[in-house]
């Protein structure tokens, strides 16, 4: 842990592995370690695994699934470290369009790992928010999106 002072605020603030992180586009993200047994993609849906602890995370093949917690915010090695996303504006959540999904539309998480879908409330953990629309019936959409975190 250290003690540092706030480029954007000037404020004194305390920086840990775990303590979020403020990005210039608006993004909060904290930083977990991979235990998903693979790596992850910026873009992922992830989730805290809760098998291990507050500390890690993982991936889940659940459709609505009210476990997620964010996005990957870059690429993470498997059992390594690294920034999830939890709040804020991406240009990088990955979606399926097989239901279409339109600007406005709530985000929960799909069958294949990593990937979202058009969610409602109610129908499990709506972790973003779609700024664009994608309607492609396949799972390769990569869309604008505000993270929310968790709406459950």
């Amino acid at each position: 842990m250290t003690r540092t002072t706030s480029k954007l605020t000037g404020e004194k603030v305390i920086e840990a592995p775990e303590v979020r992180i403020l990005h210039p586009d608006g993004a909060i993200t904290i930083e977990l370690i991979n235990d998903s047994g693979a790596a992850v993609a910026r873009g992922d849906l992830v989730m805290l695994d809760t098998a291990k602890g507050r500390n890690y995370f993982t991936t889940s093949t659940g459709g609505n699934d009210n476990k997620i917690i964010g996005m990957a915010f870059e690429r993470i090695v498997d059992t390594g470290r690294g920034k999830i996303q939890i709040y804020g504006p991406t240009k990088y959540l990955k979606v399926d369009g097989n239901t279409d999904i339109a600007a406005g539309d709530f985000i929960a998480s799909y069958t294949t790992a990593g990937i979202g879908q058009k969610g409602t409330i109610g129908s499990g953990n709506c972790i973003a928010l779609a700024t664009e629309a994608y309607t492609a019936n396949d799972s390769l959409g990569v869309i604008d999106a505000f993270l929310l975190g968790s709406a459950r």
